[in-house]
């Protein structure tokens, strides 16, 4: 994909998802900072589906490189050493050669997006369509696209369950050995009040309220069957994909 051409689809797609800025966080938003940054092949794109856990893994991968990622730093603002690019490819129309791909469990995701848009739990035409897109952006990512030059692929649940061991392929990706202590430390201050705290440009980000987890465990009680039936359609291997964890 031509630089220029990326260049304008992430714009875009910035333009899109932008928010005001608050005390939590600074937007990074300099056409030219970003320009430069992806066009070279071997600067990082973290993507990710909506909803599986970018923000919590952005303000870690901050607190313990002291990098901040593109377009939003949450602790080092000065530093101009930006560690990644994040999108969502909601598209499915972004390439670039080394990538760090973040998935979590479709029903959590499902279930997470709903939430978010305010749409209805039981709209059985919106599930299917969020499972269906996140289908495919599942299968293009851990499956179909022959573009990479290096790509880390990330779960979230193996985060939440085994920090260590997941966090080590990040630091891998980057040629550094992982520092137990040290993510010990950023993990540990990585609350979901803390994130709450740096995501005030986006109060949906991170739900506090007990009934949003009351409502997930519903929800993946009713809705569970529909979402897998629908992702595994038509991309069956997915459900290798999540074996474990």
């Amino acid at each position: 994909m031509k630089i220029m051409h990326l260049f304008e689809k992430l714009l875009h797609e910035q333009e899109q998802n932008s928010a005001e800025g608050g005390e939590g966080s600074v937007e990074i938003c300099d056409p030219e900072i970003i320009k430069k940054f992806i066009s070279n092949s071997e600067n990082t794109f973290l993507v990710s589906f909506p909803r599986t856990g970018s923000h919590w893994l952005r303000a870690l991968m901050e607190l313990y490189f002291e990098r901040p990622s593109l377009v939003r730093a949450f602790y080092f603002p000065e530093n101009k050493d930006y560690l990644t690019y994040h999108t969502h490819d909601l598209k499915l129309d972004i390439e670039h050669s080394t990538v760090l791909y973040l998935y979590r469990n479709p029903v959590d995701t499902i279930y997470s997006q709903l939430n978010y848009h305010k749409e209805a739990l039981d709209d059985t035409t919106r599930i299917i369509y969020w499972s269906d897109l996140y289908g495919h952006h599942l299968n293009k990512w851990l499956h179909d696209e022959n573009f990479t030059n290096k790509k880390t692929v990330l779960r979230y649940e193996g985060l939440k369950l085994n920090m260590p061991t997941e966090f080590a392929k990040i630091t891998h990706h980057f040629g550094v050995e992982l520092d137990v202590q040290k993510l010990a430390q950023v993990s540990a201050r990585s609350t979901k009040e803390e994130i709450k705290l740096k995501t005030v440009h986006d109060q949906q980000v991170i739900n506090l309220k007990k009934e949003y987890d009351d409502q997930r465990k519903a929800f993946t009680r009713i809705r569970t069957d529909i979402i897998w039936d629908t992702l595994l359609k038509n991309h069956p291997d997915l459900g290798n994909d999540f074996l474990s964890n």
